[in-house]
């Protein structure tokens, strides 16, 4: 899933997301090519509690 995905499910701000991941809340998130964010479905499972 891509960041806007993963906020919305959560009802979180890709900010929040992003910061999450800075401070080692939640894992290293992939990233393609591009640069965008690929969220993988064992971290959704995990993150549950954002």
């Amino acid at each position: 899933m891509v960041i806007a995905e993963v906020s919305e499910k959560f009802n979180v701000s890709q900010d929040t997301l992003r910061y999450y991941e800075r401070i080692g809340l939640i894992p290293r998130v992939n990233r393609n090519k591009s640069g965008i964010t690929r969220f993988d479905q064992t971290i959704l499972k995990k993150e549950k509690t954002l």
